[in-house]
C-alpha cells in the first residue's frame, strides 16, 4: 500500500506571518484534488486546539495530525505528533506565547526540551536547502529526523546522497483562498509538493516507522526514480528533448515548468538571435576579463592594502620636520654646553615614546567576529560549536593582545605629556631649548614602504597571461599587458583629462611612488579601483584557429558560453539551441556540452532539427500536439522505450511515428529524403 501525506500546512497566521484566515473549503478542495491521505498541521510558533479540531471536522476521511513549525536555534523544524500529545502541544505552545519571540526569536533546545513533554516521540522536518536550514542539534541526533525540500527536483538531489536526511517534499501551504502568495494557495502547483510512504495504516506510529526509510519515501505513487511530474506528466531530472509542430505547445510547456519552480532555480536559454549573442559575447568578455583579474588581484591583497594605506598619508612631507628637528638640536647642543645646570636635568635629553600602530589587530578582530557570528557558515560543517569554538578562543587571545598594546599606548602617552611639562619646567629654569620632536620611526618607515612599493609594482606591471581556456572548441584569452601610451589608459577608464606628463611619463620610467602621488589628485581617481590603473586588462575570443569568432561562429560561442553559466542553475530550458549552427558543429560540440549539462542540470531542449533531434539521444521524449478540438496535449516517455504517454487522456502509443513527424515532416518526407541521398550517392 502507498499513502500519500502533507506534513506541513499553516491554518493560523502568527507574528512570523503576515495575516491570512483560514478557508474550510479550500482545505477540502486541496485535499480532495491532492488525494491527500493524511495532513499536519505546522503554525508559526503556534498550535491551536480548537483550530485543530475545526481541520479534522472538515476532513472526515483524512488522518490529520497535531504539529508545529518552530523557530529552534538559528532555523525552522518542523515538528508533527500523534493525537496522544496534543494536550503536551498545547501547553508548550501556552510557555511558547509568554517568550514574546515575535518575528525573530527564537528559543534554545534545552529550552525545548525542557518545556515539551515527550519531544523525543515527534517526527522531525528539518528544512535543507534554505537560508534558514538547521543541522540536527547534537541533542536531537536521537529523534526521528528527515530533511523538508521545496520542490521534486531538490527531492531527487538530496535522496542521491548517502548518508544524508531522508528527503521528504510537503507544500509549506496557506489555508486560504484569498492568500496573497500564489505559490501558497494555488493547488494545481501545491499538489505536486507531497510525499509518498510505502504503509499500510496512517496510524502515526506506523508513518514514524517509514518515514526515515528512503527505499520506503518517494515523490510519485510508482516510485520511480530519476524523474519527475510537470502537470502530471513525467519527464526526467537529466535530459528531456521537447518535439512537436508549430503552434502545439512547446513554449506553453516550458512556461509550466517555471511556473511549478522559482524563478531562482532557473536558466532559459531562448531562441538565438545574432545580435543577442553579440550583445552576450561582450558581457562574457567583461566577465571573463574581470573574474580572471580579481583572482589575480586576490594574490596580492596584502600588498595592494599596504599601497592603499600608502596613498592615504602620501601627502605627509617630513623634510620641514626633519630641518627643525636639526636646528633644534644644534640649538639644544649650544644652550647645553653654556649652561652650568646640565648635569641636573638629564630628562630633557630624553626622547618622547612613538604610539604603537593597532590597525591590523583592529582588522583581525572585525574579521574574526563576523566569521563567529556568521550562522550561514557554521550551519554548513559538521559540529558546528566545537570548530566555532577554536575561532572564539582565538578571538580572546587576540583580543587580550588588543587591550595590552592600546594600554602601553595610553601609557606612554601620558609619559609623553609628563615629559614634555618636565621640558617646558626645565627650559623656563635654565634657558635650554629641549629636542623638538621627530618620528623618526614614521619617516625610516615611509622611505622602506615607498622603496618596497616601487620594487613590488615593477615586478607586477609587466605582461602576463591570466587564463587560457578551451571551451568547446572555442579560445579564451585574458592577459595584463603594461600602458603602451596615454589614449590606451584614457580609452580603458573613459577619461577626457590629460594624464600624459603626471602618469605615463613617471609610469614609464617605472617611478610610481610620483605616480601614485599624482594619480591620488586626479578627479576620477578612486580608491576602489585602485589596481585597476596599473596595467591594461586585454579579452580574447578566439576560434579553434586562433581568429576573432564572428558571425555564426559568435552564436555557437555565446550558446556555449550560456550552457557554462547554466551549470549553476538546477533547471535549463534551451528553446531551439541550433539557429545559425551547421549540423557538424550540433554533432561534434553542441550535442556533448547538453549531455554534460545534464549530468547535475535538468534540461529540457525544444527543436525542430533533426540532427540534433536524432543524435541527442535523450532520457525523456515529450512530444506535444493539438487535437481536432484544439486542445494540447502532451506525452511523454523514456525515449529507449519506445513508448510515450498521457496518463490525463489514457492513452499510449509508439513514439517513432510522432517522432520522425516532428523531426522530418512526416514519414512520406522521411522516406522522400533517404531515396534523395542514394541518388545522389549513385
Amino acid at each position: 500500500m502507498v499513502k500519500k501525506i502533507d506534513f506541513h500546512i499553516h491554518t493560523i497566521s502568527s507574528e512570523k506571518d503576515y495575516d491570512f484566515q483560514y478557508s474550510s473549503q479550500w482545505m477540502q478542495d486541496y485535499v480532495s484534488k491532492a488525494q491527500l491521505d493524511a495532513i499536519a498541521i505546522t503554525n508559526h510558533d503556534l498550535f491551536d486546539r480548537e483550530n485543530f479540531l475545526r481541520v479534522k471536522s472538515d476532513l472526515p476521511k483524512t488522518k490529520v495530525f497535531p504539529g508545529i513549525e518552530l523557530s529552534l536555534e538559528d532555523g525552522h523544524v518542523n515538528i508533527v505528533f500523534s493525537e496522544e500529545d496534543i494536550d503536551n502541544l498545547v501547553s508548550f505552545s501556552e510557555w511558547l506565547q509568554t517568550q514574546n519571540l515575535g518575528e525573530k526569536g527564537k528559543i534554545s533546545v534545552e529550552d525545548f526540551c525542557n518545556n515539551m513533554n515527550n519531544w523525543e516521540k515527534g517526527i522531525y522536518v528539518f528544512e535543507l536547502g534554505k537560508s534558514n536550514s538547521l543541522m540536527v542539534p547534537e541533542k536531537l541526533t536521537d529523534v526521528c529526523a528527515v530533511g523538508g525540500v521545496s520542490n521534486q527536483l531538490k527531492f531527487q538531489s538530496f535522496y542521491k546522497i548517502e548518508d544524508g536526511l531522508t528527503p521528504v517534499l510537503f507544500s509549506d501551504a496557506h489555508a486560504d483562498d484569498n492568500d496573497p502568495e500564489e505559490k501558497r494557495k494555488n493547488i494545481d502547483l501545491l499538489k505536486n509538493k507531497n510525499t509518498y510512504l510505502q504503509v499500510d495504516t496512517c496510524n502515526f506510529k506506523d508513518i514514524k516507522n517509514c518515514i526515515c526509510d528512503k527505499s520506503k519515501v518517494a515523490i510519485n505513487s510508482r516510485y520511480l526514480r530519476d524523474v519527475i511530474s510537470i502537470d502530471k506528466h513525467t519527464v526526467s531530472t537529466g535530459l528531456n528533448l521537447i518535439v512537436g509542430k508549430r503552434g502545439t505547445g512547446k513554449t506553453r510547456f516550458l512556461e509550466r515548468i517555471k511556473k511549478q519552480y522559482e524563478f531562482d532555480d532557473i536558466y532559459e536559454i531562448p531562441q538565438f538571435e545574432t545580435a543577442k549573442a553579440d550583445e552576450f559575447i561582450e558581457k562574457q568578455r567583461k566577465e571573463q576579463g574581470q573574474n580572471s583579474f580579481n583572482n589575480w588581484k586576490k594574490q596580492y591583497n596584502s600588498q595592494f592594502l599596504a599601497i592603499q594605506e600608502y596613498i592615504d598619508m602620501a601627502d605627509e612631507n617630513y623634510s620641514k620636520e626633519i630641518d627643525e628637528f636639526l636646528e633644534s638640536v644644534k640649538k639644544f647642543a649650544k644652550d647645553t654646553n653654556e649652561s652650568k645646570s646640565k648635569s641636573k636635568y638629564q630628562l630633557i635629553k630624553e626622547s618622547n615614546f612613538e604610539g604603537i600602530s593597532t590597525k591590523n589587530v583592529e582588522k583581525y578582530l572585525t574579521e574574526l567576529d563576523n566569521l563567529v557570528r556568521s550562522s550561514d557558515l557554521w550551519s554548513l560543517l559538521k559540529e558546528p560549536e566545537k570548530k566555532k569554538k577554536i575561532f572564539i578562543e582565538t578571538y580572546n587571545e587576540l583580543r587580550i593582545v588588543y587591550i595590552n598594546k592600546q594600554r602601553n599606548n595610553i601609557i606612554q602617552q601620558e609619559v609623553n605629556k609628563i615629559l614634555d611639562s618636565v621640558k617646558k619646567i626645565v627650559q623656563s629654569k635654565t634657558g635650554i631649548t629641549p629636542v623638538s620632536d621627530c618620528e623618526f620611526l614614521k619617516i625610516i618607515k615611509k622611505e622602506q614602504t615607498e622603496k618596497t612599493i616601487n620594487e613590488f609594482m615593477k615586478r607586477i606591471i609587466r605582461e602576463r597571461e591570466l587564463k587560457k581556456e578551451n571551451i568547446y572548441g572555442y579560445q579564451i584569452i585574458v592577459k595584463l599587458t603594461p600602458f603602451k601610451n596615454a589614449e590606451q589608459f584614457r580609452r580603458d577608464f573613459c577619461l577626457n583629462e590629460a594624464v600624459q606628463d603626471d602618469l605615463i611619463i613617471p609610469y614609464k620610467k617605472e617611478d610610481y611612488i610620483n605616480f601614485l602621488r599624482n594619480l591620488k589628485k586626479k578627479k576620477f581617481f578612486k580608491v576602489s579601483n585602485l589596481v585597476d590603473y596599473f596595467l591594461h586588462l586585454e579579452v580574447k575570443l578566439l576560434d579553434c584557429d586562433g581568429t576573432p569568432a564572428s558571425g555564426g561562429q559568435a552564436v555557437g560561442f555565446s550558446l556555449m558560453m550560456r550552457l557554462e553559466d547554466a551549470k549553476t542553475k538546477s533547471i535549463v530550458l534551451i528553446d531551439e539551441p541550433e539557429a545559425s549552427l551547421d549540423n557538424a558543429y550540433i554533432r561534434e560540440e553542441l550535442i556533448k556540452a547538453l549531455k554534460v549539462l545534464a549530468k547535475n542540470s535538468m534540461v529540457f531542449v525544444v527543436t525542430h532539427n533533426s540532427t540534433l533531434g536524432t543524435l541527442l539521444e535523450p532520457d525523456y521524449l515529450i512530444v506535444t500536439t493539438k487535437t481536432d478540438e484544439k486542445e494540447y496535449q502532451i506525452l511523454t516517455g523514456e525515449f529507449s522505450s519506445h513508448v510515450i504517454s498521457n496518463k490525463n487522456y489514457q492513452i499510449t502509443e509508439n513514439s517513432h511515428e510522432r517522432f520522425v513527424e516532428a523531426m522530418e515532416a512526416g514519414i512520406e518526407a522521411y522516406n522522400r529524403k533517404g531515396e534523395i541521398y542514394e541518388s545522389l550517392k549513385n
